[in-house]
This record gives C-alpha cells, structure tokens and sequence, in this order.
C-alpha cells in the first residue's frame, strides 16, 4: 500500500511537471496591452546554436525595428558584435538613444540541435518622450483543458495557473485536510473495532468502543464525500473561470524631456 502512494505521488509530480515545461507564455499568442501611451510591446526571435546567441540575435531585432521606427542611426554589425561580446542592451540602449526594456523571454529547442528564443520588450512609441515603463501583467492559462488536466493531477493548481493563488491555494488545503481527516478517522475506528474485539473487555468497555467506533467510521465517510465533492467542483472552477491578469510588482521609472526642463520620476507598486 505505501508502495502504491509513493508510486502514485511521484506521478502526479513529474505530470505536474511536464504540464508547467509545457506551458507556453500567454504573450506568445497575444501581445499584452501597454499601461500608457508611451511605450509599446514588441515580440522578436533569434535563432542560434547556444540560448545566448538566439537572444543576441532576437534582442539585435528588437533594436533595428525600434531604431527604424523612431528614426534613430543604427548600425546592425555594432550591435551584434556588442551583444555576443556581453554588452548589455541596457548599456547600447542608452549610448544608441534606443529606449528598451526587455521583459520575459521564451526558449524552445529545434530538431536540428539549436534553439530559438523569443523576446518580449517594451520600446519607445516616441523618439523625443523617454517611456514610463510598465510591467508585463501575467495572465492565467487560458486554455480550459490544460487547467483541467492540472486541478485533476493537484487540486487547486488550474486555478492558480489562471491567477487565482488564494482560491487554488484554500482548495489544495482543503483537499488534503479532508483527506487526512478521512484517513485518520479510519484508523481510529480501526483501534475501536480492535478493541470491541478483545477478549478481556467489559460490556460498558464494548459500548463505548462501539459507539466511538461508529462515530469514527461515520466521520471518515463524510470526510471523503467532502474531499470528493471539493474535488469535483474544484475541476468544474478549473474549466468555467476566466483567467486573470495581474500586476504582482509595478516598476515604472520615468524621464521625460522638453527643451528648458528634465522631470525624473520612479513609481514602485506591489500588489498582493
């Protein structure tokens, strides 16, 4: 029986895991809506034999889409030459006057050995306005299926991989101390039926082992209905609810330029 749960356990876990290796970012489908109207987002790839050069590359296009745009000089060989020699885009960003601001990246390794990375950044609507950057706000899995196969392998987890931690978080809780429950109570009813058993036992020692033994079981059954009943809403919640987009951590730094006056500002937000 140990033997059995453990086995169990540890499928549940490497399908947990396989179900998150899997999961592809929601900004690959769909580019995020800015916070203002002075930045924007913008999605690129590179290709490469190393995840460093693939994000050399993507990051080199990021930067010749936004120069082109803004009207900025731009020399294609310096950046990429820059990029592979461990320049940080923060430090070309600001000698080239290309504002960027890099925010998430995606991986994937192709057939024939090498990898591409994907790159999501915000750049510059404006060439004369520096950007109050924003931060990508996370969006929930959005497909029902695949929050579906998270909550039946863990309770609660679809509901967290939507964005909802506190309801995930309670039903995963609530599972396991239903079960645990159910558990406990059965064993101790176990112990009564052993001891309704004995040889050596009174008759009030019986009634009692009885009456405990009764109220034991019957706890444990309710228990287990509960956990099953909260197993199966938990699934149906996995499926219905919308995901949710939230900002945990806004960091907007500003600095915005006009010919007689220069207004820095830095705005910090954490949501909870």
């Amino acid at each position: 029986m140990n033997r059995f749960f453990l086995s169990l356990i540890t499928l549940l876990c490497l399908a947990t895991i396989a179900c998150q290796a899997q999961r592809v970012p929601s900004w690959m489908n769909e580019l995020p809506k800015p916070g203002n109207n002075t930045y924007m987002y913008v999605r690129e790839s590179g290709e490469g034999a190393t995840i460093n050069d693939a994000l050399n590359q993507a990051m080199a296009r990021v930067f010749q889409s936004t120069a082109n745009r803004l009207g900025q000089p731009f020399d294609s060989q310096k950046i990429n030459s820059a990029l592979q020699d461990g320049t940080s885009y923060e430090v070309l960003s600001q000698q080239y006057n290309i504002p960027i601001n890099k925010v998430d990246q995606y991986e994937s390794r192709l057939k024939d050995g090498t990898y591409r990375v994907f790159v999501l950044c915000q750049v510059a609507v404006a060439g004369n306005v520096q950007p109050v950057w924003g931060t990508l706000e996370r969006q929930g899995e959005s497909s029902p299926w695949t929050s579906l196969l998270k909550s039946a392998v863990i309770p609660g987890l679809g509901q967290m991989g939507k964005g909802y931690y506190g309801e995930g978080v309670f039903t995963l809780l609530g599972e396991l101390a239903l079960i645990g429950g159910g558990v406990g109570c059965y064993y101790l009813a176990q112990d009564q039926l052993q001891t309704m058993n004995s040889s050596n036992i009174t008759f009030d020692q019986y009634t009692a082992a009885r009456n405990s033994y009764n109220t034991y079981r019957t706890t444990s059954y309710i228990a287990w209905g509960a956990a099953g009943a909260l197993y199966v809403y938990n699934l149906v919640r996995a499926v219905t609810m919308q995901p949710k987009r939230s900002q945990v951590l806004a960091f907007e730094p500003s600095l915005i330029a006009t010919p007689s006056s220069l207004a820095p500002s830095l705005s910090l937000t954490l949501n909870f």
